[in-house]
Order: C-alpha cells, then structure tokens, then sequence
C-alpha cells in the first residue's frame, strides 16, 4: 500500500473512529515473519490436537485444560488459515455436553459443581467456541451462574491452583462471560443485573498477579467498560512486560509462556494491533521458547489432589498447565497473523 493511500485511509480511520489496525487486512499483520509464527503454530496443533483426542480415554469429567483451551487453540488456527483436524472440533464438545449434562439437575440447584463457577463458564465458553445452539443446558448452566453469584458481584474459587485456578479475577470475568454466553430470552434481565453487578466488582477489584491484570483488562472488553479504563487495564498489562519480552505469572517469577499466552492473546483480543512493538516483542519471546517437540514447558504450582495419570502431553506432573500454555501461545501467535477479529461479545 503506497504511502498516499494510507495516509487518505488513517484520516478516514481518525475521523469516523475506525481502529486502524482493521483497515491494513491485505497486509502483513506483524513483522516476525509470517511463515516462522505459522510454522510453530502448526506444530503447537499437532500435539494439542493429539492431547485433546487422548484426555476421555483417561478422564469422563470436563477440563478446560483439555477441551476449553484446544478448541480456543483451534479455532484461532482456522482463522489464520491454517490446518487442523476438522472433527476434533465436534468430538470435544460431544464430550463437554456429555460432561454437563450428566450434572444438569445440580446446575439448576446451583450445587455440587467442581470448580463452581469458574468450571461452568469455562463450559459455557467452551460450547460457544463450537457455535452450539443454546438448549436447556446452557438455561441450566446460566441458572448456577446465577445462584452462585456472590453478593457483591464476583465469583468463588472452589480451590485455589495457581495460576489458572487463583484469581477471583479471572474466575468473575470468565463466570461473567459465560452468563452472557449462555442465556435464554426468560433469563435476560437477572444476566443484565448480574454482569452488571460484576463489573462494579472488577472496577475495584484488587490486582497482584499477572492473571488478575489480564483478567481485568479482558473483563472491560467482555463485559463493557468505558474507553478510558480498557487504556488504563491495558496499560497496566503492558508495565508488567520483562526485557525478555515475556510476562511472569507474578512479579517475583520468571517469564513463562501461559502468563505470556494469557497476555498476548488478551491485548490482541482487545484490540492492541499485532505490529505494536512490545506485542512483536512478546511473539518473539514465544517463538523462542517453544521446544521441538511444539509444546511450552510451564513448571506446575498447584498441589496435586486427583491422583497423577499420564495422558500422553509433555512434562509429566506439569502436562496440564503445559497443555494449556501451549494452547494460549497457540491461539495468541495464531490470532498475530490473523485477519483482526475478537471474541464475540
């Protein structure tokens, strides 16, 4: 695109408000090499695609580390125009759906859920990531999301498993998120309140770790806030970067590739374009530290409290935070050389 042309396009864009970064889609979207970035996500897939498909041969019961996060990791390949096998996709969410239902009567109770809300939104997401028509179980799903609610807005964790399972951020964003995905029309006015009432929440909420951070700027996308506090949420998240160009899980850690994942693919998501220096910074981070075999290695913090099976992943006892940072690097490179796009709201 010559120079007189862009300069009559980023006019445009300042006059009508149009993000700029949505108006160069025939151009390169980042400059670490499309073919490298590519490349490492093809090879992240093969071994998430693998992972994914041997979990229920071990496991009957729903995890995002094993269904959330590769159909995420899926999709975003696909957008970038990239191969994946086209019915994993269906197989994961006849296993969520299998998972949930046989537990629908506690949902509607508001009970007896493992991992409470934040295990019902991550399935609630889950079943909107496979553009699944919403039935009774997702009115069922909404209804927990509801009566477990906490008065003052946010969510509780069942356990605390860090990083993935620590933040009351986090747990409220994607609870939230999965009341909006999962609503009937009779439920629209109890999720409004809800949501609502878990943004007044996050607006004060406390911030240590770098998942709080992430989750706060993510919330202010997915749950509408104004301008003003999306700049000052992704501010924060940009202060927390490393030399490296990576971000650890807390200020004391070094950079790992799940906080680095979870980073990356939340500025993106919420509109950072993919040639912004620190970004290019961080996608060179991931390219650097993704092994052979295409996984990150993510050392486990959480004390383990199901007894240790091997499903076949990388790194042991620390295959599950692995699988999952591998799958977020995945979607945030994935989502780099996509044309722009978000979740849906």
């Amino acid at each position: 695109m010559n120079f007189n042309l862009r300069f009559r396009v980023t006019v445009l864009s300042a006059l009508f408000h149009i993000p700029t970064a949505a108006l160069w889609a025939d151009e390169p979207a980042n400059t670490a090499g499309r073919q490298k970035i590519a490349s490492a996500v093809e090879r992240g897939v093969a071994l998430v695609e693998k992972s994914a498909r041997s979990y229920p041969t071990h496991r009957k019961c729903f995890a995002c580390h094993h269904q959330t996060m590769p159909l995420l990791a899926l999709a975003e390949a696909r957008q970038a125009r990239l191969q994946t096998d086209e019915k994993l996709p269906g197989e994961i969410l006849e296993f969520v759906v299998t998972s949930f239902r046989g537990k629908i009567d506690d949902l509607k109770a508001g009970e007896n859920i493992g991992g409470k809300g934040l295990t019902v939104g991550y399935g609630a997401w889950t079943l909107r990531l496979a553009d699944r028509p919403a039935d009774d179980l997702d009115q069922a799903m909404t209804t927990y999301l509801l009566k477990s609610q906490a008065e003052d807005g946010h969510w509780e964790l069942h356990s605390i498993r860090p990083p993935a399972e620590e933040s009351l951020v986090m747990c409220t964003v994607i609870a939230a998120y999965g009341l909006k995905s999962s609503a009937a029309e009779n439920q629209r006015d109890a999720v409004l309140a809800a949501v609502d009432k878990s943004r007044r929440w996050l607006a004060s909420a406390r911030l240590e770790s770098t998942e709080d951070k992430v989750a706060r700027l993510w919330g202010c996308r997915l749950l509408g806030a104004c301008q003003e506090e999306l700049k000052d949420a992704r501010q924060a998240v940009l202060d927390a970067q490393r030399a490296d160009g990576g971000w650890g899980q807390t200020p004391e850690m070094e950079s790992d590739a799940y906080a680095t994942g979870t980073a990356l693919f939340v500025l993106l998501d919420t509109g950072l374009p993919a040639g912004d220096p620190k970004l290019q910074l961080g996608i060179a981070y991931l390219l650097k530290t993704q092994l052979e075999d295409g996984s990150w290695r993510v050392e486990t913090r959480a004390k383990p409290v199901q007894v240790f099976f091997d499903n076949g992943d990388p790194h042991g006892k620390s295959q599950f935070i692995s699988t999952a940072a591998t799958c977020w690097s995945i979607a945030a490179l994935a989502r780099s050389i996509s044309e722009p796009k978000r979740l849906k709201d």
